[in-house]
């Protein structure tokens, strides 16, 4: 079976949750054969296109993780294109509120993405429901 790949963007603030977020859905789905990719860990440090290297990556995932906190309504402009990215190539995409509430989100809509607004919001506390999630998606991607 081939590997299937899903993108975990989140704020660099929260790259330790992040970490045993990324552990603990490849642990869950190894059965799947699902790796979660995420910047800090994957991305080659050779890489001069970036942005065009996470593009082929969201294109070619079964689906993108997106961790929201207060650091990426912050400063979050990379997640919100990578966001954009998966928006455009019809990726599914489970967003997980982390350290914050979906009230808080709307609050600050000034500087939030409609699309994200628009979306099923799952507070990160709700991880392992996601996980199902994703189990469901990569065995309708393996069969025929």
């Amino acid at each position: 079976m081939a590997e299937r790949l899903v993108v975990l963007s989140y704020s660099g603030h929260d790259a330790f949750e992040a970490s045993l977020l990324q552990y603990a859905v490849e642990t869950m789905l190894a059965a799947e054969v699902l790796r979660v990719w995420t910047y800090q860990r994957d991305q080659a440090r050779s890489e001069q296109d970036v942005a065009s290297a996470l593009k082929a990556r969201l294109r070619d995932s079964l689906a993108m993780l997106f961790l929201v906190s207060p650091s990426t309504l912050d400063g979050g402009a990379a997640q919100w294109m990578e966001l954009a990215y998966a928006d455009a190539f019809n990726v599914r995409t489970f967003i997980l509120l982390h350290h914050l509430s979906f009230q808080e989100l709307k609050a600050r809509e000034a500087g939030v993405p409609p699309l994200l607004l628009a979306s099923q919001c799952n507070q990160a506390m709700q991880w392992k429901e996601v996980v199902g999630d994703l189990r469901v998606l990569a065995k309708e991607a393996s069969q025929p």
